[in-house]
Protein backbone atom coordinates (compact mmCIF):
# COMPACT_ATOMS: atom_id res chain seq x y z
CA UNK A 1 0.00 0.00 0.00
CA UNK A 2 1.11 3.35 -1.14
CA UNK A 3 0.28 6.97 0.15
CA UNK A 4 -2.28 9.27 -1.46
CA UNK A 5 -3.08 12.75 -1.52
CA UNK A 6 -6.31 14.54 -0.88
CA UNK A 7 -7.36 18.70 -0.21
CA UNK A 8 -6.32 20.51 -3.15
CA UNK A 9 -8.08 21.17 -5.81
CA UNK A 10 -8.07 21.60 -9.54
CA UNK A 11 -9.45 25.23 -10.77
CA UNK A 12 -7.80 25.04 -14.28
CA UNK A 13 -4.81 23.37 -15.96
CA UNK A 14 -4.89 26.09 -18.61
CA UNK A 15 -3.91 23.51 -21.33
CA UNK A 16 -6.84 24.71 -23.47
CA UNK A 17 -8.66 27.08 -21.36
CA UNK A 18 -11.45 29.41 -23.52
CA UNK A 19 -12.51 31.82 -20.75
CA UNK A 20 -9.36 34.12 -20.63
CA UNK A 21 -9.22 37.49 -21.73
CA UNK A 22 -6.93 40.21 -22.49
CA UNK A 23 -4.03 37.80 -23.40
CA UNK A 24 -2.99 37.89 -27.36
CA UNK A 25 -1.61 34.56 -27.40
CA UNK A 26 -3.21 30.95 -27.37
CA UNK A 27 -2.06 28.02 -25.29
CA UNK A 28 1.51 27.83 -25.53
CA UNK A 29 2.80 24.00 -26.37
CA UNK A 30 5.52 22.83 -25.32
CA UNK A 31 5.79 25.06 -22.68
CA UNK A 32 3.93 23.96 -19.69
CA UNK A 33 4.86 22.42 -15.77
CA UNK A 34 1.78 20.22 -15.93
CA UNK A 35 0.28 18.75 -19.33
CA UNK A 36 0.89 19.87 -22.64
CA UNK A 37 -0.17 23.12 -22.77
CA UNK A 38 -0.16 26.87 -20.49
CA UNK A 39 -1.71 30.07 -21.50
CA UNK A 40 0.64 32.56 -23.07
CA UNK A 41 0.77 35.97 -23.62
CA UNK A 42 3.04 39.04 -24.09
CA UNK A 43 3.56 41.96 -22.62
CA UNK A 44 5.03 45.19 -24.58
CA UNK A 45 8.08 47.06 -23.24
CA UNK A 46 6.65 49.83 -21.36
CA UNK A 47 3.64 48.58 -21.16
CA UNK A 48 0.80 46.96 -18.20
CA UNK A 49 -1.11 44.32 -19.27
CA UNK A 50 -4.08 42.19 -17.63
CA UNK A 51 -5.06 38.99 -18.11
CA UNK A 52 -8.41 37.92 -16.80
CA UNK A 53 -10.06 34.50 -16.39
CA UNK A 54 -13.67 33.96 -15.55
CA UNK A 55 -13.95 30.93 -14.45
CA UNK A 56 -15.82 30.38 -10.97
CA UNK A 57 -14.66 27.89 -7.91
CA UNK A 58 -15.95 27.37 -4.26
CA UNK A 59 -12.88 28.42 -2.74
CA UNK A 60 -13.07 26.87 1.21
CA UNK A 61 -13.81 29.42 3.48
CA UNK A 62 -12.11 30.03 6.47
CA UNK A 63 -8.53 28.89 5.73
CA UNK A 64 -7.22 28.10 2.37
CA UNK A 65 -4.50 28.81 -0.24
CA UNK A 66 -5.25 29.56 -4.07
CA UNK A 67 -1.88 28.32 -5.82
CA UNK A 68 -1.23 28.72 -9.29
CA UNK A 69 1.89 28.87 -11.15
CA UNK A 70 3.61 31.15 -13.68
CA UNK A 71 6.79 31.65 -15.90
CA UNK A 72 8.24 35.18 -16.96
CA UNK A 73 11.06 36.21 -18.77
CA UNK A 74 10.42 39.86 -17.89
CA UNK A 75 11.51 39.36 -14.13
CA UNK A 76 14.86 41.86 -14.83
CA UNK A 77 12.11 44.38 -16.21
CA UNK A 78 9.14 44.33 -14.53
CA UNK A 79 7.97 46.45 -11.39
CA UNK A 80 5.32 43.89 -9.58
CA UNK A 81 3.12 41.00 -10.76
CA UNK A 82 -0.57 41.10 -9.07
CA UNK A 83 -3.35 38.54 -8.70
CA UNK A 84 -6.67 39.92 -8.31
CA UNK A 85 -9.59 37.70 -6.81
CA UNK A 86 -13.18 38.74 -6.99
CA UNK A 87 -16.38 37.12 -6.55
CA UNK A 88 -18.52 40.12 -7.71
CA UNK A 89 -18.33 43.17 -8.54
CA UNK A 90 -16.19 45.54 -6.79
CA UNK A 91 -16.00 42.80 -4.24
CA UNK A 92 -11.81 41.72 -4.47
CA UNK A 93 -8.49 40.88 -3.19
CA UNK A 94 -5.27 41.89 -5.04
CA UNK A 95 -2.49 40.34 -3.50
CA UNK A 96 1.59 41.59 -5.03
CA UNK A 97 3.02 38.33 -5.99
CA UNK A 98 6.13 39.73 -7.24
CA UNK A 99 7.39 43.32 -7.62
CA UNK A 100 10.90 44.92 -8.23
CA UNK A 101 12.98 43.73 -4.94
CA UNK A 102 11.39 40.42 -4.69
CA UNK A 103 11.40 38.53 -8.17
CA UNK A 104 9.52 35.65 -6.56
CA UNK A 105 8.36 34.91 -10.46
CA UNK A 106 10.97 34.22 -13.04
CA UNK A 107 11.98 32.28 -16.30
CA UNK A 108 11.03 28.92 -14.50
CA UNK A 109 7.76 28.10 -14.13
CA UNK A 110 7.08 28.91 -9.87
CA UNK A 111 3.90 27.88 -7.98
CA UNK A 112 2.55 30.83 -5.69
CA UNK A 113 0.79 29.93 -2.86
CA UNK A 114 -1.91 32.74 -1.96
CA UNK A 115 -3.71 33.25 1.63
CA UNK A 116 -6.53 34.25 0.09
CA UNK A 117 -8.40 34.42 3.79
CA UNK A 118 -5.69 36.54 5.70
CA UNK A 119 -3.77 38.01 2.91
CA UNK A 120 -4.57 40.80 0.62
CA UNK A 121 -5.89 44.08 0.06
CA UNK A 122 -9.78 43.81 -0.15
CA UNK A 123 -12.08 46.16 -1.73
CA UNK A 124 -15.94 45.49 -0.83
CA UNK A 125 -16.48 42.05 1.01
CA UNK A 126 -14.40 38.82 -0.92
CA UNK A 127 -16.15 35.88 -0.47
CA UNK A 128 -14.55 32.92 -1.42
CA UNK A 129 -17.12 30.45 -1.58
CA UNK A 130 -18.99 32.51 -4.53
CA UNK A 131 -15.09 32.97 -6.21
CA UNK A 132 -15.61 33.80 -10.34
CA UNK A 133 -13.32 35.55 -12.01
CA UNK A 134 -9.41 36.63 -11.33
CA UNK A 135 -6.81 38.58 -13.39
CA UNK A 136 -3.11 38.73 -13.44
CA UNK A 137 -1.63 42.06 -14.10
CA UNK A 138 2.38 42.20 -15.50
CA UNK A 139 3.80 46.25 -14.76
CA UNK A 140 6.56 46.22 -17.20
CA UNK A 141 5.85 49.97 -17.49
CA UNK A 142 9.68 50.73 -16.86
CA UNK A 143 11.13 48.12 -18.70
CA UNK A 144 13.18 50.18 -21.19
CA UNK A 145 13.61 49.40 -24.65
CA UNK A 146 13.01 45.51 -25.09
CA UNK A 147 11.90 43.09 -27.22
CA UNK A 148 8.59 42.33 -27.52
CA UNK A 149 7.61 38.58 -27.92
CA UNK A 150 6.30 36.63 -25.95
CA UNK A 151 7.26 36.52 -22.47
CA UNK A 152 4.64 35.02 -19.64
CA UNK A 153 3.28 31.83 -19.62
CA UNK A 154 0.36 30.76 -16.87
CA UNK A 155 -0.25 27.46 -16.50
CA UNK A 156 -2.25 24.48 -13.22
CA UNK A 157 -4.22 26.59 -10.80
CA UNK A 158 -4.88 24.62 -7.48
CA UNK A 159 -6.75 25.67 -4.13
CA UNK A 160 -7.23 23.99 -0.82
CA UNK A 161 -5.57 23.85 2.97
CA UNK A 162 -2.69 21.60 2.08
CA UNK A 163 -2.47 18.11 1.22
CA UNK A 164 -4.22 15.42 3.16
CA UNK A 165 -2.19 12.00 3.46
CA UNK A 166 -3.53 8.73 3.84
CA UNK A 167 -2.30 5.27 3.16
CA UNK A 168 1.00 3.59 4.10
CA UNK A 169 4.57 4.58 3.39
CA UNK A 170 6.59 2.27 1.23
CA UNK A 171 9.56 3.77 2.41
CA UNK A 172 10.77 5.72 5.68
CA UNK A 173 10.73 9.11 3.65
CA UNK A 174 7.35 10.05 4.07
CA UNK A 175 7.52 13.56 3.44
CA UNK A 176 9.45 12.76 -0.07
CA UNK A 177 6.81 10.51 -0.48
CA UNK A 178 4.68 13.43 -1.01
CA UNK A 179 6.64 15.53 -2.81
CA UNK A 180 7.00 12.68 -5.31
CA UNK A 181 3.18 12.76 -5.92
CA UNK A 182 3.13 16.77 -5.53
CA UNK A 183 6.13 17.40 -7.73
CA UNK A 184 7.18 14.13 -9.59
CA UNK A 185 4.06 13.51 -11.66
CA UNK A 186 3.31 16.14 -14.70
CA UNK A 187 -0.18 15.53 -14.22
CA UNK A 188 -0.47 16.59 -10.95
CA UNK A 189 1.69 19.74 -10.10
CA UNK A 190 -0.42 20.82 -7.41
CA UNK A 191 2.42 23.21 -5.76
CA UNK A 192 2.05 22.35 -2.39
CA UNK A 193 5.17 20.18 -1.76
CA UNK A 194 8.46 19.39 -3.50
CA UNK A 195 12.03 18.27 -2.76
CA UNK A 196 15.19 20.34 -4.20
CA UNK A 197 18.25 18.64 -3.69
CA UNK A 198 17.09 16.63 -1.81
CA UNK A 199 15.39 18.99 1.17
CA UNK A 200 11.67 18.96 1.26
CA UNK A 201 9.79 22.61 1.03
CA UNK A 202 6.08 22.70 1.86
CA UNK A 203 3.84 25.75 1.64
CA UNK A 204 0.62 24.10 2.89
CA UNK A 205 -0.67 22.38 5.89
CA UNK A 206 -0.11 18.49 6.09
CA UNK A 207 -2.62 16.47 7.26
CA UNK A 208 -1.53 12.96 8.38
CA UNK A 209 -4.36 10.28 8.38
CA UNK A 210 -2.21 7.17 7.24
CA UNK A 211 -2.05 3.58 9.02
CA UNK A 212 1.19 3.93 9.02
CA UNK A 213 3.16 7.11 8.14
CA UNK A 214 7.04 7.01 9.05
CA UNK A 215 9.36 9.61 8.30
CA UNK A 216 13.71 8.71 8.78
CA UNK A 217 16.04 11.32 9.02
CA UNK A 218 14.19 14.21 6.21
CA UNK A 219 14.33 17.98 6.95
CA UNK A 220 11.37 19.23 5.88
CA UNK A 221 11.17 23.58 5.71
CA UNK A 222 8.03 25.38 5.53
CA UNK A 223 8.88 28.25 3.62
CA UNK A 224 8.07 31.73 4.18
CA UNK A 225 6.75 33.84 1.08
CA UNK A 226 5.09 36.78 0.28
CA UNK A 227 1.46 35.97 0.62
CA UNK A 228 1.28 32.45 1.79
CA UNK A 229 0.47 31.25 5.57
CA UNK A 230 1.94 32.85 8.91
CA UNK A 231 1.04 29.61 10.35
CA UNK A 232 1.30 26.40 9.33
CA UNK A 233 -0.89 23.45 10.52
CA UNK A 234 0.75 19.83 11.05
CA UNK A 235 -2.08 17.30 12.50
CA UNK A 236 -4.26 14.68 11.57
CA UNK A 237 -5.65 11.30 12.98
CA UNK A 238 -2.90 8.56 11.55
CA UNK A 239 -0.04 6.65 12.76
CA UNK A 240 2.97 8.80 12.57
CA UNK A 241 6.68 8.04 13.08
CA UNK A 242 9.32 10.80 13.14
CA UNK A 243 12.74 10.00 13.93
CA UNK A 244 15.63 12.36 13.43
CA UNK A 245 13.62 13.79 11.24
CA UNK A 246 13.59 17.91 11.67
CA UNK A 247 10.80 20.20 11.08
CA UNK A 248 11.99 23.24 10.21
CA UNK A 249 9.88 27.10 9.91
CA UNK A 250 11.74 29.93 7.52
CA UNK A 251 11.41 33.63 8.14
CA UNK A 252 8.79 34.70 11.08
CA UNK A 253 6.14 31.48 9.82
CA UNK A 254 5.02 29.05 12.81
CA UNK A 255 4.23 25.90 12.26
CA UNK A 256 1.63 24.62 15.11
CA UNK A 257 1.42 20.72 15.77
CA UNK A 258 -1.57 19.21 16.91
CA UNK A 259 -1.04 15.14 17.62
CA UNK A 260 -4.04 14.51 20.14
CA UNK A 261 -6.51 13.24 17.82
CA UNK A 262 -3.39 11.01 16.27
CA UNK A 263 -3.87 6.83 17.04
CA UNK A 264 -0.47 6.95 17.81
CA UNK A 265 2.46 9.49 17.52
CA UNK A 266 5.88 9.62 18.80
CA UNK A 267 9.14 11.90 17.06
CA UNK A 268 13.11 10.71 18.60
CA UNK A 269 15.77 12.85 17.48
CA UNK A 270 15.94 15.79 15.05
CA UNK A 271 14.11 19.26 15.60
CA UNK A 272 11.37 21.72 15.28
CA UNK A 273 12.03 25.22 14.98
CA UNK A 274 9.84 28.12 15.51
CA UNK A 275 7.28 25.90 16.62
CA UNK A 276 3.88 28.07 17.37
CA UNK A 277 2.07 25.41 19.42
CA UNK A 278 2.36 21.88 19.92
CA UNK A 279 0.12 19.90 21.59
CA UNK A 280 1.43 16.31 22.11
CA UNK A 281 -1.62 14.25 23.22
CA UNK A 282 -2.05 10.73 25.71
CA UNK A 283 -0.24 8.05 24.92
CA UNK A 284 2.43 9.80 22.73
CA UNK A 285 6.05 10.59 23.13
CA UNK A 286 8.46 13.30 22.60
CA UNK A 287 12.07 12.38 22.88
CA UNK A 288 15.51 14.02 22.03
CA UNK A 289 13.61 16.89 20.38
CA UNK A 290 15.29 20.06 20.11
CA UNK A 291 12.49 22.54 19.71
CA UNK A 292 14.04 26.61 19.30
CA UNK A 293 11.74 29.90 19.47
CA UNK A 294 7.75 30.63 20.88
CA UNK A 295 7.43 26.68 21.99
CA UNK A 296 3.58 26.81 23.19
CA UNK A 297 3.39 23.38 24.08
CA UNK A 298 1.39 20.98 25.48
CA UNK A 299 2.62 17.51 27.03
CA UNK A 300 0.06 15.13 27.73
CA UNK A 301 1.69 11.99 27.87
CA UNK A 302 5.68 12.24 28.12
CA UNK A 303 9.02 14.60 27.14
CA UNK A 304 12.05 12.83 27.62
CA UNK A 305 15.46 14.07 26.99
CA UNK A 306 14.19 17.10 24.83
CA UNK A 307 15.52 20.70 24.62
CA UNK A 308 13.56 24.01 24.24
CA UNK A 309 15.49 26.77 23.62
CA UNK A 310 13.73 30.46 23.86
CA UNK A 311 10.75 29.00 24.32
CA UNK A 312 7.27 29.48 25.50
CA UNK A 313 5.43 28.11 28.69
CA UNK A 314 5.61 24.22 28.03
CA UNK A 315 2.11 23.23 29.78
CA UNK A 316 2.48 19.88 31.39
CA UNK A 317 -0.07 16.98 32.11
CA UNK A 318 2.07 14.49 31.59
CA UNK A 319 5.29 13.52 32.53
CA UNK A 320 8.56 15.94 31.43
CA UNK A 321 11.79 13.80 31.99
CA UNK A 322 15.46 14.40 31.42
CA UNK A 323 14.99 17.69 29.49
CA UNK A 324 16.65 21.02 29.52
CA UNK A 325 14.56 24.53 29.04
CA UNK A 326 16.92 26.91 28.56
CA UNK A 327 15.98 30.68 28.80
CA UNK A 328 12.17 30.54 28.25
CA UNK A 329 10.88 33.73 27.20
CA UNK A 330 7.99 33.03 28.93
CA UNK A 331 6.84 34.52 32.40
CA UNK A 332 6.91 30.58 33.30
CA UNK A 333 8.93 27.93 31.29
CA UNK A 334 6.53 24.98 32.71
CA UNK A 335 2.91 25.40 34.26
CA UNK A 336 1.78 22.06 35.74
CA UNK A 337 -0.15 21.20 38.73
CA UNK A 338 2.31 18.69 40.72
CA UNK A 339 6.25 18.70 40.78
CA UNK A 340 6.06 15.36 40.76
CA UNK A 341 5.15 15.14 36.64
CA UNK A 342 8.89 16.93 36.60
CA UNK A 343 11.80 14.34 36.79
CA UNK A 344 15.81 15.31 36.15
CA UNK A 345 14.98 18.43 33.87
CA UNK A 346 17.37 21.15 33.90
CA UNK A 347 15.78 24.69 33.91
CA UNK A 348 17.73 27.96 32.60
CA UNK A 349 16.70 31.46 33.64
CA UNK A 350 17.11 34.37 30.98
CA UNK A 351 17.05 36.38 33.82
CA UNK A 352 12.77 36.90 34.20
CA UNK A 353 10.33 34.58 34.49
CA UNK A 354 10.03 31.33 36.78
CA UNK A 355 11.11 27.90 35.56
CA UNK A 356 7.59 26.66 37.51
CA UNK A 357 4.53 27.33 37.96
CA UNK A 358 2.21 25.41 40.25
CA UNK A 359 -1.21 27.50 40.49
CA UNK A 360 -3.25 27.08 43.27
CA UNK A 361 -2.57 24.43 46.19
CA UNK A 362 -6.10 23.62 48.33
CA UNK A 363 -5.21 20.72 50.36
CA UNK A 364 -1.79 20.08 52.23
CA UNK A 365 0.67 17.49 50.32
CA UNK A 366 4.26 16.71 49.57
CA UNK A 367 5.20 17.01 46.00
CA UNK A 368 9.42 16.19 45.21
CA UNK A 369 11.85 18.10 43.75
CA UNK A 370 14.66 16.19 41.53
CA UNK A 371 15.41 18.87 38.72
CA UNK A 372 18.16 21.28 38.70
CA UNK A 373 17.77 25.01 37.65
CA UNK A 374 20.59 27.87 36.80
CA UNK A 375 20.32 32.05 37.07
CA UNK A 376 17.14 32.18 38.90
CA UNK A 377 16.78 34.23 41.97
CA UNK A 378 18.85 32.78 45.03
CA UNK A 379 16.91 33.56 47.72
CA UNK A 380 12.99 33.28 48.15
CA UNK A 381 10.89 36.16 47.62
CA UNK A 382 8.75 37.97 44.97
CA UNK A 383 11.09 38.93 42.17
CA UNK A 384 9.61 37.26 39.61
CA UNK A 385 12.51 35.06 38.99
CA UNK A 386 12.32 32.47 41.46
CA UNK A 387 11.93 28.46 40.26
CA UNK A 388 8.57 28.11 41.82
CA UNK A 389 5.87 30.29 41.41
CA UNK A 390 3.07 28.91 43.72
CA UNK A 391 -0.28 30.20 45.88
CA UNK A 392 -1.02 28.43 49.25
CA UNK A 393 -4.43 28.54 50.40
CA UNK A 394 -4.84 29.62 54.07
CA UNK A 395 -4.14 26.69 56.76
CA UNK A 396 -2.56 24.58 53.50
CA UNK A 397 1.23 23.41 53.98
CA UNK A 398 3.06 22.42 50.68
CA UNK A 399 5.72 20.44 51.36
CA UNK A 400 8.70 20.55 48.45
CA UNK A 401 11.26 17.19 48.89
CA UNK A 402 13.98 17.69 47.36
CA UNK A 403 15.96 15.09 46.32
CA UNK A 404 20.19 14.60 47.03
CA UNK A 405 20.32 15.14 43.06
CA UNK A 406 18.16 18.19 42.74
CA UNK A 407 19.04 21.92 43.15
CA UNK A 408 17.53 23.60 45.84
CA UNK A 409 14.42 25.55 44.94
CA UNK A 410 14.07 29.07 45.62
CA UNK A 411 10.11 30.41 46.05
CA UNK A 412 7.93 32.99 45.11
CA UNK A 413 4.76 32.45 47.33
CA UNK A 414 1.51 33.86 47.12
CA UNK A 415 -1.55 33.30 49.63
CA UNK A 416 -0.86 32.59 53.59
CA UNK A 417 -0.40 29.17 53.26
CA UNK A 418 3.18 27.56 53.82
CA UNK A 419 5.77 25.95 51.84
CA UNK A 420 8.40 23.85 53.94
CA UNK A 421 11.38 23.29 51.78
CA UNK A 422 13.14 20.18 52.84
CA UNK A 423 16.58 19.17 51.10
CA UNK A 424 18.22 15.88 50.64
CA UNK A 425 15.23 13.37 49.71
CA UNK A 426 15.35 10.78 48.29
CA UNK A 427 12.82 8.93 46.14
CA UNK A 428 11.42 4.90 47.26
CA UNK A 429 9.82 2.99 44.76
CA UNK A 430 7.99 -0.13 43.87
CA UNK A 431 7.45 -1.74 40.64
CA UNK A 432 4.64 -4.56 41.19
CA UNK A 433 4.42 -7.56 38.89
CA UNK A 434 2.42 -10.67 38.60
CA UNK A 435 4.45 -14.07 38.46
CA UNK A 436 3.54 -13.77 34.42
CA UNK A 437 5.72 -10.47 34.32
CA UNK A 438 2.17 -8.39 33.90
CA UNK A 439 1.72 -4.97 35.85
CA UNK A 440 -0.24 -5.19 38.85
CA UNK A 441 -2.51 -2.26 39.41
CA UNK A 442 -4.05 -1.13 42.41
CA UNK A 443 -1.60 -3.24 44.97
CA UNK A 444 -1.72 -1.76 48.49
CA UNK A 445 1.82 -0.52 49.03
CA UNK A 446 3.33 0.11 52.20
CA UNK A 447 7.08 0.99 53.84
CA UNK A 448 7.31 1.06 57.54
CA UNK A 449 9.85 2.52 58.97
CA UNK A 450 8.78 1.19 62.65
CA UNK A 451 9.44 5.06 64.36
CA UNK A 452 9.07 8.50 63.29
CA UNK A 453 5.86 7.51 61.31
CA UNK A 454 3.08 4.62 61.30
CA UNK A 455 3.95 4.75 57.44
CA UNK A 456 7.14 6.49 55.11
CA UNK A 457 4.41 4.99 52.05
CA UNK A 458 0.90 3.85 52.51
CA UNK A 459 -0.84 4.09 48.50
CA UNK A 460 -1.57 2.13 45.83
CA UNK A 461 -0.21 1.13 42.53
CA UNK A 462 -0.53 2.77 39.63
CA UNK A 463 -1.82 1.16 35.88
CA UNK A 464 2.00 0.35 35.50
CA UNK A 465 2.24 -1.49 38.38
CA UNK A 466 4.23 1.30 40.20
CA UNK A 467 3.58 3.03 43.61
CA UNK A 468 6.56 5.78 44.66
CA UNK A 469 7.28 8.41 47.84
CA UNK A 470 9.37 10.92 48.81
CA UNK A 471 11.46 10.21 51.82
CA UNK A 472 13.62 13.29 53.35
CA UNK A 473 13.67 11.67 57.48
CA UNK A 474 16.97 10.42 56.62
CA UNK A 475 18.24 6.79 56.63
CA UNK A 476 16.09 4.31 57.74
CA UNK A 477 17.80 0.93 59.23
CA UNK A 478 15.00 -1.78 58.77
CA UNK A 479 11.97 -0.39 57.37
CA UNK A 480 9.47 -3.09 56.05
CA UNK A 481 8.48 -3.01 52.32
CA UNK A 482 4.94 -4.83 52.10
CA UNK A 483 2.96 -5.46 48.92
CA UNK A 484 -1.09 -6.89 49.41
CA UNK A 485 -3.92 -7.69 46.66
CA UNK A 486 -6.72 -10.54 46.87
CA UNK A 487 -5.61 -12.95 45.01
CA UNK A 488 -1.79 -13.15 45.66
CA UNK A 489 -0.02 -13.94 48.36
CA UNK A 490 1.36 -10.60 49.97
CA UNK A 491 4.84 -9.26 50.18
CA UNK A 492 7.10 -8.56 52.99
CA UNK A 493 10.97 -7.26 52.76
CA UNK A 494 13.03 -5.63 54.77
CA UNK A 495 15.25 -3.18 53.07
CA UNK A 496 17.66 -0.41 54.47
CA UNK A 497 17.21 3.02 53.22
CA UNK A 498 20.03 5.13 52.67
CA UNK A 499 21.03 8.58 50.79
CA UNK A 500 20.20 7.66 47.67
CA UNK A 501 16.97 6.61 45.25
CA UNK A 502 15.94 3.01 45.89
CA UNK A 503 13.83 1.14 42.94
CA UNK A 504 12.92 -2.55 43.95
CA UNK A 505 10.85 -4.95 41.51
CA UNK A 506 8.63 -6.97 43.25
CA UNK A 507 6.90 -10.27 41.66
CA UNK A 508 3.44 -10.87 43.51
CA UNK A 509 2.52 -14.98 43.38
CA UNK A 510 -0.77 -16.07 43.05
CA UNK A 511 -2.70 -17.57 45.74
CA UNK A 512 -4.82 -20.00 45.12
CA UNK A 513 -6.64 -19.92 48.41
CA UNK A 514 -8.09 -16.85 47.61
CA UNK A 515 -8.92 -17.70 43.66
Amino acid sequence: MTIALSGMTLHTNNDNEGSWSGTDDADDYNNAVQGANSESWQVSKNSTETGTLTKSSTLPTSRGLFIFWMSSNLAPYYTDIELLLESSNNNDKVFTVANSTNKAIGGNFIASAIDYINKGTETGTFVPANFSELAITVDNSSSGNIRSVINNWIDAMYYGVGHTVTGTTTTDKLFNEIALIDDGDSNNKYGVVWNYNGGIYSQGDITLNGTALTSIGEIVTFIDNLNGYDTYNLTGTGTVTLLNTSLIVAGSAALDIDTTSMTSFSMTGGAISNDGTTDIGSGQTLKGVVLTDRGLTSIANTAESCTWNVSDTITVTGILNKCTLNESVASTAVSTTSLDKLTKNNFVSDGTGYAVSLGTIASTQAMAWDNTESDYASSDGSTGNETIAVTVNSGITLTINVSSTGSTPTIHKSGTGTVNVVSGAVTLKMVVKDQDNADVENAYAYIDDGNTAPFIMNTQTNSSGEASVSHSDGAVTGSTWRVRKYGYKPFVQTIDIGGLDITIPITLITDPQQK
